[in-house]
């Protein structure tokens, strides 16, 4: 029992404890790498905990600044936007007036000109008809081609 007792205790007890025993100057060390004394650790920890703390002040001021930067910009484009909105809504209003205008200028200047057209088709009528009247009894009189006269 208690070989199996000190052997667990050899197997689970970490070898890098029993490697941490404070170094006396101008003591060799027994490993190589770099020994540092307690407060210049606690120094060091120190050193990083308050670098870690103020990257993350600086990221929280990156962010509100990127924030109020973003929220300047999407208010000139939203007020671009309507100022857009307003000109084309003009634009399509003065376009409707000058449908409208132009509308009742025609209406106006346009009269009945059916009379007109009643008379300048029967005129063309009876021309076209007398010319092909014409016509027909000249090709009569006219000697044949066909015959070789």
């Amino acid at each position: 029992m208690i070989k199996n007792l000190c052997f667990t205790l050899l197997f689970f007890l970490p070898l890098q404890v029993l490697a941490q025993t404070p170094l006396d100057k101008g003591e060799e060390a027994p490993e190589d790498g770099v020994f540092l004394t307690k407060v210049e650790a606690a120094n060091l920890i120190v050193e990083r905990e308050s670098f870690k703390e103020k990257l993350k002040f600086e990221l929280e001021e990156q962010q509100k600044r990127s924030d109020v930067i973003c929220n300047a910009e999407k208010e000139v484009k939203d007020i671009k936007l309507s100022i857009q909105q307003e000109k084309n809504k003009d634009i399509l209003s003065i376009k409707d007036k000058q449908i409208e205008n132009l509308y009742k200028e025609l209406e106006k200047e346009s009269g009945d000109y059916g009379m007109w057209w009643f008379i300048g088709g029967a005129t063309v009528g009876s021309v076209a008809s007398i010319a092909i009247f014409f016509a027909a009894t000249q090709v009569e009189k006219a000697p044949s081609l066909i015959q070789g006269n």
